[in-house]
Protein backbone atom coordinates (compact mmCIF):
# COMPACT_ATOMS: atom_id res chain seq x y z
CA UNK A 1 0.00 0.00 0.00
CA UNK A 2 1.09 3.58 -0.63
CA UNK A 3 1.70 5.03 2.83
CA UNK A 4 2.21 8.65 1.76
CA UNK A 5 0.84 10.48 -1.25
CA UNK A 6 3.36 12.17 -3.50
CA UNK A 7 3.40 15.95 -3.05
CA UNK A 8 4.03 18.61 -5.66
CA UNK A 9 7.80 19.23 -5.48
CA UNK A 10 8.72 22.39 -3.60
CA UNK A 11 11.19 23.50 -6.33
CA UNK A 12 8.30 23.35 -8.81
CA UNK A 13 6.16 25.65 -6.65
CA UNK A 14 9.10 27.98 -6.10
CA UNK A 15 9.70 28.37 -9.83
CA UNK A 16 6.01 29.00 -10.45
CA UNK A 17 6.02 31.74 -7.81
CA UNK A 18 9.28 33.20 -9.11
CA UNK A 19 8.01 33.51 -12.68
CA UNK A 20 4.98 35.42 -11.40
CA UNK A 21 7.20 37.90 -9.55
CA UNK A 22 9.95 38.84 -11.98
CA UNK A 23 9.51 40.84 -15.15
CA UNK A 24 9.38 38.83 -18.39
CA UNK A 25 12.48 40.57 -19.70
CA UNK A 26 14.51 39.39 -16.68
CA UNK A 27 17.80 37.74 -17.67
CA UNK A 28 16.89 34.50 -15.84
CA UNK A 29 13.25 34.27 -16.96
CA UNK A 30 13.86 31.78 -19.81
CA UNK A 31 16.11 29.60 -17.63
CA UNK A 32 13.43 29.40 -14.94
CA UNK A 33 10.73 28.64 -17.52
CA UNK A 34 12.79 25.79 -18.97
CA UNK A 35 13.52 24.26 -15.58
CA UNK A 36 9.88 24.61 -14.53
CA UNK A 37 8.89 22.54 -17.56
CA UNK A 38 11.44 19.89 -16.53
CA UNK A 39 10.06 19.79 -12.98
CA UNK A 40 6.48 19.49 -14.23
CA UNK A 41 7.46 16.73 -16.65
CA UNK A 42 9.25 14.82 -13.91
CA UNK A 43 6.34 15.14 -11.50
CA UNK A 44 3.86 14.01 -14.16
CA UNK A 45 6.01 10.93 -14.73
CA UNK A 46 6.09 10.13 -11.03
CA UNK A 47 2.30 10.46 -10.78
CA UNK A 48 1.95 8.11 -13.74
CA UNK A 49 4.11 5.53 -11.97
CA UNK A 50 1.98 5.98 -8.84
CA UNK A 51 -0.96 4.67 -10.84
CA UNK A 52 0.87 1.40 -11.48
CA UNK A 53 2.19 1.26 -7.93
CA UNK A 54 -1.42 1.29 -6.74
CA UNK A 55 -1.88 -2.14 -8.33
CA UNK A 56 0.63 -3.74 -5.98
CA UNK A 57 -1.10 -5.69 -3.19
CA UNK A 58 -1.38 -3.91 0.17
CA UNK A 59 0.29 -6.93 1.71
CA UNK A 60 3.20 -7.41 1.90
CA UNK A 61 4.22 -4.06 0.38
CA UNK A 62 4.68 -0.61 1.90
CA UNK A 63 5.40 2.14 -0.63
CA UNK A 64 7.07 5.34 0.55
CA UNK A 65 7.26 8.21 -1.93
CA UNK A 66 9.83 11.03 -1.91
CA UNK A 67 11.98 9.38 0.76
CA UNK A 68 14.62 12.01 1.60
CA UNK A 69 17.19 10.93 4.19
CA UNK A 70 20.58 12.10 5.38
CA UNK A 71 23.96 10.42 5.79
CA UNK A 72 26.87 12.79 5.29
CA UNK A 73 24.78 14.19 2.46
CA UNK A 74 21.05 14.11 1.82
CA UNK A 75 19.62 11.81 -0.83
CA UNK A 76 16.09 11.37 -2.13
CA UNK A 77 14.54 8.18 -3.44
CA UNK A 78 11.58 8.69 -5.79
CA UNK A 79 9.77 5.62 -4.41
CA UNK A 80 10.85 2.91 -2.00
CA UNK A 81 8.99 -0.40 -1.91
CA UNK A 82 9.42 -2.27 1.35
CA UNK A 83 8.41 -5.88 1.97
CA UNK A 84 9.19 -8.37 4.72
CA UNK A 85 11.93 -9.91 2.55
CA UNK A 86 13.52 -7.09 0.53
CA UNK A 87 13.52 -3.41 -0.31
CA UNK A 88 13.28 -1.91 -3.80
CA UNK A 89 14.59 1.53 -4.80
CA UNK A 90 12.77 3.12 -7.75
CA UNK A 91 14.37 5.85 -9.84
CA UNK A 92 11.62 7.34 -12.02
CA UNK A 93 12.22 9.05 -15.36
CA UNK A 94 9.85 10.77 -17.78
CA UNK A 95 11.97 11.18 -20.91
CA UNK A 96 11.03 11.42 -24.58
CA UNK A 97 13.21 10.15 -27.40
CA UNK A 98 15.92 7.49 -27.58
CA UNK A 99 18.41 6.81 -24.77
CA UNK A 100 21.73 5.16 -25.54
CA UNK A 101 23.54 3.73 -22.50
CA UNK A 102 27.21 3.75 -23.46
CA UNK A 103 29.16 0.85 -21.96
CA UNK A 104 32.51 2.58 -22.51
CA UNK A 105 31.76 5.91 -20.84
CA UNK A 106 28.91 4.84 -18.53
CA UNK A 107 27.14 7.88 -19.91
CA UNK A 108 23.73 8.31 -21.52
CA UNK A 109 23.08 10.06 -24.82
CA UNK A 110 19.54 11.24 -25.47
CA UNK A 111 18.39 11.74 -29.06
CA UNK A 112 15.19 13.67 -29.67
CA UNK A 113 14.17 15.37 -32.92
CA UNK A 114 17.65 14.66 -34.36
CA UNK A 115 19.35 16.51 -31.49
CA UNK A 116 21.80 14.64 -29.26
CA UNK A 117 22.62 15.59 -25.68
CA UNK A 118 24.28 13.92 -22.73
CA UNK A 119 22.11 13.41 -19.66
CA UNK A 120 22.80 11.99 -16.17
CA UNK A 121 22.74 8.20 -16.05
CA UNK A 122 19.61 7.18 -14.09
CA UNK A 123 21.04 3.70 -13.54
CA UNK A 124 24.08 5.18 -11.81
CA UNK A 125 21.82 7.29 -9.64
CA UNK A 126 19.65 4.31 -8.70
CA UNK A 127 22.75 2.35 -7.67
CA UNK A 128 24.02 5.32 -5.66
CA UNK A 129 20.71 5.62 -3.82
CA UNK A 130 20.83 1.92 -3.02
CA UNK A 131 24.30 2.33 -1.48
CA UNK A 132 23.28 5.43 0.42
CA UNK A 133 20.21 3.69 1.83
CA UNK A 134 22.28 0.68 2.90
CA UNK A 135 24.77 3.00 4.65
CA UNK A 136 21.92 4.90 6.29
CA UNK A 137 20.46 1.65 7.62
CA UNK A 138 23.84 0.62 9.01
CA UNK A 139 24.24 4.00 10.69
CA UNK A 140 20.81 3.63 12.29
CA UNK A 141 21.46 -0.01 13.21
CA UNK A 142 18.50 -1.30 11.21
CA UNK A 143 18.23 -4.99 10.41
CA UNK A 144 20.11 -5.79 7.20
CA UNK A 145 18.03 -6.98 4.25
CA UNK A 146 18.51 -7.23 0.46
CA UNK A 147 17.91 -4.01 -1.47
CA UNK A 148 17.16 -4.08 -5.20
CA UNK A 149 16.98 -1.13 -7.59
CA UNK A 150 15.07 -0.27 -10.76
CA UNK A 151 14.91 2.62 -13.18
CA UNK A 152 11.26 3.06 -14.17
CA UNK A 153 10.42 4.91 -17.38
CA UNK A 154 6.94 6.41 -17.28
CA UNK A 155 6.67 6.59 -21.09
CA UNK A 156 6.43 3.42 -23.17
CA UNK A 157 7.60 5.49 -26.13
CA UNK A 158 11.07 5.96 -24.62
CA UNK A 159 13.47 3.80 -26.66
CA UNK A 160 16.37 2.20 -24.77
CA UNK A 161 19.59 1.12 -26.48
CA UNK A 162 23.10 0.04 -25.48
CA UNK A 163 26.27 -1.54 -26.87
CA UNK A 164 26.25 -5.20 -27.97
CA UNK A 165 26.99 -7.43 -24.98
CA UNK A 166 25.76 -4.83 -22.50
CA UNK A 167 22.08 -5.78 -22.63
CA UNK A 168 22.17 -7.12 -19.05
CA UNK A 169 21.72 -3.56 -17.78
CA UNK A 170 18.11 -3.70 -18.97
CA UNK A 171 17.37 -6.13 -16.12
CA UNK A 172 17.28 -3.01 -13.95
CA UNK A 173 15.14 -0.91 -16.30
CA UNK A 174 11.43 -1.25 -17.00
CA UNK A 175 8.46 0.63 -18.36
CA UNK A 176 5.92 1.67 -15.77
CA UNK A 177 3.17 -0.61 -17.04
CA UNK A 178 5.41 -3.64 -16.34
CA UNK A 179 6.09 -2.66 -12.74
CA UNK A 180 3.67 -5.08 -11.10
CA UNK A 181 5.09 -8.08 -12.98
CA UNK A 182 8.69 -7.03 -12.31
CA UNK A 183 8.11 -6.67 -8.57
CA UNK A 184 6.59 -10.16 -8.53
CA UNK A 185 9.71 -11.52 -10.29
CA UNK A 186 11.97 -9.90 -7.72
CA UNK A 187 9.83 -11.19 -4.85
CA UNK A 188 10.15 -14.75 -6.17
CA UNK A 189 13.90 -14.58 -5.47
CA UNK A 190 13.32 -14.18 -1.74
CA UNK A 191 11.47 -16.75 0.34
CA UNK A 192 12.44 -16.11 3.97
CA UNK A 193 10.91 -13.07 5.72
CA UNK A 194 13.37 -10.84 7.56
CA UNK A 195 10.87 -8.38 8.99
CA UNK A 196 8.49 -10.51 11.02
CA UNK A 197 5.25 -9.60 12.72
CA UNK A 198 4.81 -5.85 13.10
CA UNK A 199 8.45 -5.12 12.23
CA UNK A 200 7.57 -3.93 8.72
CA UNK A 201 5.13 -1.34 10.09
CA UNK A 202 7.67 -0.16 12.67
CA UNK A 203 10.35 0.26 10.02
CA UNK A 204 7.91 2.08 7.74
CA UNK A 205 6.99 4.51 10.53
CA UNK A 206 10.65 5.04 11.35
CA UNK A 207 11.55 5.82 7.74
CA UNK A 208 8.72 8.34 7.57
CA UNK A 209 9.80 9.99 10.82
CA UNK A 210 13.40 10.34 9.61
CA UNK A 211 12.58 12.15 6.37
CA UNK A 212 14.45 15.42 5.88
CA UNK A 213 12.48 18.34 4.41
CA UNK A 214 13.95 20.14 1.43
CA UNK A 215 13.82 23.94 1.30
CA UNK A 216 16.04 25.21 -1.55
CA UNK A 217 17.03 28.88 -1.54
CA UNK A 218 15.60 29.61 -4.94
CA UNK A 219 16.86 33.20 -5.24
CA UNK A 220 20.42 32.03 -4.59
CA UNK A 221 19.98 29.26 -7.16
CA UNK A 222 19.46 31.87 -9.89
CA UNK A 223 21.52 34.68 -8.27
CA UNK A 224 18.44 36.90 -8.16
CA UNK A 225 18.47 39.76 -5.62
CA UNK A 226 15.38 40.30 -3.49
CA UNK A 227 15.00 43.72 -5.07
CA UNK A 228 14.07 42.01 -8.37
CA UNK A 229 11.01 40.40 -6.78
CA UNK A 230 7.77 42.24 -7.55
CA UNK A 231 5.85 43.00 -4.33
CA UNK A 232 2.10 43.25 -4.06
CA UNK A 233 -0.96 41.02 -4.02
CA UNK A 234 -1.55 39.20 -7.31
CA UNK A 235 -5.00 39.22 -8.87
CA UNK A 236 -6.33 35.64 -9.02
CA UNK A 237 -8.40 36.59 -12.07
CA UNK A 238 -5.96 38.31 -14.47
CA UNK A 239 -2.67 37.69 -12.59
CA UNK A 240 -1.83 41.40 -12.48
CA UNK A 241 0.27 42.81 -9.62
CA UNK A 242 -0.54 44.69 -7.42
CA UNK A 243 -4.10 44.72 -6.19
CA UNK A 244 -5.29 47.54 -3.95
CA UNK A 245 -6.69 47.06 -0.46
CA UNK A 246 -10.24 48.45 -0.35
CA UNK A 247 -12.12 48.02 2.93
CA UNK A 248 -11.94 44.27 3.66
CA UNK A 249 -11.18 43.18 0.10
CA UNK A 250 -8.63 43.47 -2.68
CA UNK A 251 -9.42 45.39 -5.88
CA UNK A 252 -7.72 44.89 -9.26
CA UNK A 253 -7.58 48.10 -11.30
CA UNK A 254 -6.77 46.11 -14.47
CA UNK A 255 -9.72 43.72 -14.66
CA UNK A 256 -11.84 45.47 -11.98
CA UNK A 257 -12.42 42.31 -9.99
CA UNK A 258 -12.53 41.94 -6.21
CA UNK A 259 -11.16 39.24 -3.94
CA UNK A 260 -11.34 38.77 -0.19
CA UNK A 261 -8.51 36.25 0.06
CA UNK A 262 -6.04 37.10 -2.72
CA UNK A 263 -3.41 37.89 -0.07
CA UNK A 264 -3.17 34.20 0.89
CA UNK A 265 -1.27 33.20 -2.26
CA UNK A 266 0.99 36.23 -1.84
CA UNK A 267 1.93 35.08 1.65
CA UNK A 268 2.76 31.64 0.23
CA UNK A 269 4.87 33.31 -2.44
CA UNK A 270 6.84 35.13 0.23
CA UNK A 271 7.75 31.94 2.07
CA UNK A 272 8.46 30.08 -1.16
CA UNK A 273 10.89 32.72 -2.35
CA UNK A 274 12.43 34.40 0.68
CA UNK A 275 13.33 31.48 2.96
CA UNK A 276 12.87 33.78 5.92
CA UNK A 277 10.36 34.51 8.69
CA UNK A 278 7.78 37.20 8.04
CA UNK A 279 7.44 40.21 10.34
CA UNK A 280 4.50 42.62 10.36
CA UNK A 281 6.71 45.22 8.67
CA UNK A 282 7.71 42.78 5.93
CA UNK A 283 4.08 41.69 5.58
CA UNK A 284 3.15 45.34 5.08
CA UNK A 285 5.94 45.96 2.55
CA UNK A 286 5.51 42.76 0.53
CA UNK A 287 1.72 43.07 0.26
CA UNK A 288 1.94 46.87 -0.25
CA UNK A 289 -0.47 47.61 2.60
CA UNK A 290 -0.59 51.24 3.73
CA UNK A 291 -2.20 50.69 7.14
CA UNK A 292 0.00 48.88 9.68
CA UNK A 293 -3.13 47.80 11.56
CA UNK A 294 -4.33 45.81 8.55
CA UNK A 295 -0.89 44.23 8.12
CA UNK A 296 -0.93 43.32 11.80
CA UNK A 297 -4.38 41.74 11.74
CA UNK A 298 -4.24 39.77 8.48
CA UNK A 299 -1.63 37.23 9.68
CA UNK A 300 -3.92 36.40 12.61
CA UNK A 301 -6.54 35.15 10.17
CA UNK A 302 -4.04 32.67 8.73
CA UNK A 303 -2.66 29.59 10.38
CA UNK A 304 0.89 30.80 10.78
CA UNK A 305 2.97 29.76 13.79
CA UNK A 306 4.76 32.71 15.38
CA UNK A 307 7.34 33.70 17.96
CA UNK A 308 7.84 36.95 19.84
CA UNK A 309 5.37 39.61 20.90
CA UNK A 310 4.09 42.82 19.38
CA UNK A 311 6.79 44.41 17.17
CA UNK A 312 9.12 41.43 17.56
CA UNK A 313 6.55 38.93 16.28
CA UNK A 314 7.82 36.70 13.48
CA UNK A 315 5.63 34.36 11.43
CA UNK A 316 6.83 31.08 9.96
CA UNK A 317 5.62 28.45 7.53
CA UNK A 318 7.21 25.00 7.57
CA UNK A 319 8.21 23.63 4.13
CA UNK A 320 5.75 20.74 4.48
CA UNK A 321 2.95 23.23 5.18
CA UNK A 322 3.77 25.26 2.07
CA UNK A 323 2.77 22.24 0.01
CA UNK A 324 -0.79 22.60 1.34
CA UNK A 325 -2.83 25.71 0.47
CA UNK A 326 -3.18 28.23 3.27
CA UNK A 327 -6.74 28.84 4.38
CA UNK A 328 -8.27 31.73 6.21
CA UNK A 329 -10.28 31.05 9.33
CA UNK A 330 -13.94 31.70 8.59
CA UNK A 331 -14.36 33.67 11.83
CA UNK A 332 -11.21 35.65 11.37
CA UNK A 333 -9.58 33.91 14.30
CA UNK A 334 -6.28 32.17 14.38
CA UNK A 335 -6.69 28.42 14.24
CA UNK A 336 -5.60 25.11 12.80
CA UNK A 337 -5.41 24.78 9.03
CA UNK A 338 -8.49 23.04 7.71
Amino acid sequence: MIVNERSVPLPLLQREALLQRIIKSHSRHKDIEKELINWKTGFAGEKNVDYYLSYLPDEPYRIINDLRLKNKNTFQIDSYILSQMFGLVLEIRNITGTLFFDKNTNGVIRTYKDIEEGIPNPLTQAKRHKRQLMNWKMMHKITSMPIEYLVVFSRNSTILKTNPGNEHIFEHMIYAENLEEKVAQIAAKYQSPILKGKAINKLTDYLLSERIPSYPEILKTYSIPKSDILPGVQCPNCKAIPMIRVSAAWYCSWCRSYSKDAHIQTVRDYFLLMNAPLTVKEFQEFLLIEQRGVAKNLPHSLNLPSTGKKRTTQYFLHPDCILSPLKENARGKRGINE
